[in-house]
């Protein structure tokens, strides 16, 4: 898993939230990035927001006095995103507002897709406890460039491995 964890993000289903809670850490212990949880079981954009403030998961190119609004902080959030090379971890995405759970791993699999040969990228582990359809879902979200020869389903198998616990025997 950590060799797909490399040029793939995770989504790592079945088995219980523990045994998934479990592989991720145990997961985080054998790779060498700096890794952020996001809490588990969030529902609403603004979770993840809160957490990206608290966390500070954004640099803008100016200084400002006072907060960011959500627009800009998301705009250098995703900038961070795209220059990161760290691993951030979404447990239990089910409980995610659908339309926002589809943008945001959309938004990071683009990121693994637009990435050149050997640089440095943003590594995502999201855990949920079935795949409940979000491949063809993701599918019918992600953007692909004019010239591109895949279709839009192994745009996102090219940037998104699924891991079924039951299928590697840990569940």
């Amino acid at each position: 898993m950590i060799k797909i964890l490399q040029k793939k993000h995770l989504l790592i289903i079945g088995g219980s939230a523990k045994e998934r809670h479990n592989l991720i850490s145990e997961i985080i212990t054998k790779v060498n990035f700096e890794t952020f949880r996001f809490p588990k079981k969030m529902k609403l954009l603004d979770e993840y927001i809160q957490h990206i403030r608290k966390e500070k998961l954004y640099n803008s190119w100016y200084t400002q006095k006072g907060n960011f609004g959500t627009n800009q902080m998301l705009d250098f959030h995703w900038d961070w995103v795209s220059d990161s090379n760290s691993l951030v971890i979404i447990e239990e995405y089910q409980q995610m507002e659908e339309r926002w759970k589809l943008e945001l791993i959309r938004i990071y699999l683009q990121i693994i897709d637009d990435r050149k040969k050997g640089q440095k990228t943003i590594h995502l582990i999201i855990t949920q406890q079935n795949e409940d359809d979000l491949m063809n879902k993701l599918s019918e979200n992600v953007y692909i460039r004019e010239n591109e020869r895949r279709n839009k389903r192994q745009v996102v198998e090219g940037s998104l491995k699924v891991i079924n616990l039951k299928e590697i025997g840990i569940a």
